[in-house]
């Protein structure tokens, strides 16, 4: 339950995250886009020769690609995951609200069948009229159909929730960290683990210890006031 859990909450933080990426590294592109188009327009192009035109070649574009000031962090969402408080609260909430809903559903079903037991009892006992087991036959199909109802609307119940929590969990994570971004003046902040696209990164460029303590001072603050 946990694990399923956990999993439906990482992928759509990683999906949304992912999105976040990607608007910041079109903007900025599209800037850097912009300011050297403005250069190729105003500058005299002079037409190089043989082996220097080649090297100026990879010399302009290596300067485009990849500017001074471009500076890149991530955060392991692995470890955000294990380590951020309100994560751990939310999946046990949600677990409460699980095993209540579940505890209910079976006290009704078992309810349900103690009546149709002692139904049939008093039916083969002769106990009952024909018109009370018909009574009974409908009164017991009722209580069938409305558990049936009970459990649709107790699974939309725990969904709505589940959706709740990934938009909060969603938002307050990526608003944190479009503020440390510009905090820090760092151009992306991308994710690392097991289910993101980066591959392999610089141990120096994780940020998550610090993204994880001050969210979690964020959070303890944000429960008691």
């Amino acid at each position: 339950m946990s694990n399923s859990k956990n999993s439906q909450l990482n992928l759509v933080f990683n999906v949304v995250l992912l999105i976040g990426i990607v608007v910041l590294f079109a903007m900025y592109f599209s800037d850097n886009k912009k300011s050297t188009d403005v250069v190729e327009t105003t500058e005299q192009v002079v037409e190089p020769i043989g082996d220097q035109a080649e090297a100026n070649v990879v010399g302009s574009t290596s300067a485009v690609n990849m500017p001074k000031d471009f500076v890149i962090a991530y955060v392991n969402t692995d470890s955000l995951w294990s380590q951020y408080e309100f994560v751990k609260d939310a999946l046990s909430g949600l677990e409460r609200s699980e095993s209540q809903m579940k505890n209910q559903l079976e006290a009704a079903a078992n309810k349900l069948k103690t009546d149709y037991e002692e139904y049939v009892r008093q039916a083969k006992a002769g106990m009952l009229s024909l018109q009370q087991q018909k009574d009974t036959e409908a009164q017991l199909k009722k209580t069938q159909d409305d558990g049936i109802l009970m459990e649709q609307r107790m699974t939309q119940q725990l969904m709505g929730h589940q959706k709740n929590v990934n938009e909060q969990l969603t938002d307050t994570i990526l608003s944190f960290l479009n503020s440390y971004r510009l905090e820090h003046n760092y151009t992306l902040i991308l994710q690392y683990g097991y289910s993101s696209g980066l591959l392999s990164a610089n141990p120096e460029l994780d940020v998550t210890p610090d993204v994880v303590k001050r969210l979690n001072a964020k959070y303890a603050y944000d429960k008691n006031h």
